[in-house]
């Protein structure tokens, strides 16, 4: 659900007997514990180095009251900064978006209708002081064991993709109308997507990796639009899209790792995903150079292409005990001619000799599956099982299998046992 702001705007009148009471000289009338200093030192979201000077010292202040749960805080500075200022704090922050309530007031501020410069800030939180402490301490430990793996060999692609690949393995995705956040992946191991998009963002910021949140509008599985959070990451010197969210398949099957979404271009992620402009800067993802399927030779021009691809990787992935390989297609024509050869049964017979040769004979060939998708990224994926194999190898609940699909498989060979 999308977290809105609401503001309760102050006459000029009011604003003048306010100040005359309690607002103080100063714009920024508190002061900073060691604490939240130190938070402020190393987790601020990227588009903060894209901020004015003025902007980054308002942004500070706000952080630091909000972390440190002050009620209010004293600060002049244009509407306009206070809203921008406000969204980075609710949608590209990992820090503060722990603790903004979902469907309430989160923040309110007061102005001088005739400056048009605010006079004072109030907070809303979801948790006290002492339950937002201890959520980021657990969280901290979470996200350092989580990049203990890393080691000063392990390259920034690497470490995205561990990132990204722990994050789905672990996580499942849940709805609900409560705030979610870095916390609820990392620790409670459940989130919808802004939780999975924070965590993907707070574990980078740990790793030493840049990259941000951004937030906007996608299309569900009914082709409706809904609000959605997914993230940028910059490596090699480019900028690129990352959807943990939808590289979950949440599927009955085990071992479904997906990377359609991962290291892609505006361009590419722009059929099914609309991006915000919240005020503050967000980069541009031009390439597609890193993208999975590219880097690791999953990627057809044709589809004699394609078949070959299909026949080599299948193989190697029946070799590592994986039973699913997935290859993107470079347009829709391409697409559409892999699909209608995979639909005589004949040509799928024909892939599946060549890898289950090359693999040593332990696939069984004519057991397989295939599913296609041309919404955004012209994916087809091959599933295969392998001989003597049995269901809960492939499946996480045996008992949501309907009768078809059941009497199918036991019919190639698995067993239930």
């Amino acid at each position: 659900m999308k977290k809105l702001a609401s503001f309760i705007l102050c006459a000029a009148m009011i604003f003048s007997v306010l100040s005359g009471t309690f607002f103080a000289d100063s714009p920024f009338d508190f002061s900073i514990t060691s604490e939240a200093s130190e938070y402020n030192k190393t987790m601020l979201p990227y588009c903060y180095k894209k901020l004015t000077d003025e902007e980054k010292l308002a942004y500070l202040k706000m952080r630091t009251a909000f972390i440190d749960h002050r009620e209010f805080m004293l600060i002049s500075i244009p509407v306009e900064t206070i809203e921008k200022l406000t969204n980075i704090m609710m949608y590209a922050d990992a820090m503060t978006s722990f603790d903004f309530p979902v469907g309430k007031n989160v923040m309110q501020y007061y102005y001088n209708e005739s400056t048009q410069k605010t006079s004072m800030v109030r907070f809303n939180y979801v948790y006290s002081k002492e339950d937002y402490d201890r959520i980021i301490k657990k969280s901290d430990k979470a996200a350092m064991e989580i990049i203990s793996e890393f080691t000063d060999d392990t390259s920034d692609y690497e470490k995205i993709k561990y990132i990204h690949d722990y994050i789905v393995n672990e996580t499942s995705y849940v709805i609900n109308d409560s705030n979610n956040s870095a916390y609820d992946v990392l620790v409670l191991g459940e989130a919808k997507c802004d939780g999975y998009a924070h965590a993907f963002d707070y574990l980078c910021a740990k790793a030493g990796i840049r990259s941000m949140t951004v937030s906007g509008y996608a299309r569900n599985r009914s082709d409706e639009s809904e609000y959605h959070a997914w993230n940028k990451v910059y490596c090699g010197k480019k900028w690129y899209n990352v959807d943990v969210t939808w590289d979950d398949p949440e599927t009955n099957l085990k071992n479904n790792l997906s990377y359609k979404y991962f290291m892609v271009s505006d361009e590419a992620i722009g059929n099914t995903h609309v991006q915000t402009d919240n005020g503050f800067y967000i980069p541009k993802a031009d390439s597609d150079s890193a993208d999975y399927y590219h880097k690791y030779g999953f990627y057809a021009d044709t589809l004699s292409e394609a078949k070959n691809i299909f026949a080599d990787k299948i193989a190697k992935a029946a070799k590592k005990g994986k039973n699913s390989v997935t290859v993107r297609l470079s347009d829709k024509g391409v697409y559409d001619e892999v699909m209608k050869c995979f639909s005589d049964a004949g040509e799928m017979l024909d892939v599946m000799d060549r890898a289950s040769q090359m693999s040593g004979g332990k696939i069984i060939t004519d057991g397989c599956s295939y599913h296609g998708e041309d919404d955004c990224m012209y994916t087809v994926t091959i599933y295969f099982y392998f001989k003597g194999g049995r269901l809960s190898d492939y499946f996480k609940d045996i008992e949501q299998l309907d009768g078809d699909t059941l009497s199918f498989l036991k019919e190639i060979g698995l067993k239930e046992e």
